[in-house]
């Protein structure tokens, strides 16, 4: 599923649920079951998704990222801290 992936690049695009949710046509909650897992997006909205996000569909299905730094976080740190850490990793392999 795209959850993660989603969240990663609404997080990294500095957007809301508020402004995915705007540009797709849909509400807040529609926007969190996709980050969530729970919901997909219909496949007109999946575009506006990457177009938005800058992202491209292949990266949103590429599977879970791989948070291996999130070892070294104390306990409780907020999920902005992990998308952050999870977005620089990414950027030193070159995937991003």
């Amino acid at each position: 599923m795209i959850g993660e992936r989603l969240r990663a690049a609404r997080g990294r695009s500095r957007k809301t649920l508020r402004d995915v949710a705007q540009a797709c046509g849909c509400s807040a909650q529609a926007v969190k079951k996709w980050e969530d897992d729970t919901a997909m997006p219909s496949s007109s909205k999946l575009i506006t998704i990457c177009r938005i996000l800058n992202v491209s569909v292949e990266w949103l299905f590429d599977g879970p990222l791989d948070f291996r730094s999130t070892g070294r976080a104390p306990q409780g740190v907020h999920a902005k801290y992990w998308v952050r850490e999870a977005i620089e990793e990414l950027k030193e392999q070159g995937i991003l």
